[in-house]
């Protein structure tokens, strides 16, 4: 069963878009990475799906900072 994140969407989607910027990652490099499509990163990074906290996690690990950075705390390294 999974467990979606429901408290700091707020900051959720531009912190992982920006994120990925910052690191110079493609769009299709973190999906083969995480094994998600290409369309479903995409919706998370505009809001427009809601995210498990599995998912979450992974592309917090891949990032290298906390899961909470994503929610609207600060980059602390994962």
């Amino acid at each position: 069963m999974s467990t979606y994140v429901t408290y700091g969407t707020e900051y959720l989607s531009k912190r992982l878009r920006e994120h990925r910027y910052r690191l110079g990652l493609a769009l299709s490099y973190v999906s083969k990475m995480l094994n998600i499509s290409i369309d479903d990163l995409q919706q998370y990074e505009y809001g427009q799906k809601p995210i498990t906290t599995e998912e979450l996690s992974k592309l917090a690990h891949l990032y290298q900072v906390s899961p909470s950075y994503f929610l609207g705390g600060i980059p602390i390294r994962g």
